[in-house]
């Protein structure tokens, strides 16, 4: 489980900064050419530290 918390951590991080460089726009409703919100950037790295905490949490 600590493996998956920690590959979980890792997709969001980079998620969030190929979203946040504006290179995938899966994001939002209208594709790449709608402006990017911040708000996702901090959801998935909220995501990847919350994955983290998770794995740290593992015996």
């Amino acid at each position: 489980m600590k493996a998956l918390a920690l590959l979980l951590a890792v997709i969001f991080f980079v998620l969030g900064i190929l979203y946040g460089l504006g290179k995938i726009g899966f994001l939002t409703a209208s594709g790449a050419g709608h402006a990017h919100h911040v708000t996702h950037l901090v959801v998935l790295w909220i995501l990847a530290l919350l994955c983290l905490i998770w794995a740290r949490f593992q015996k």
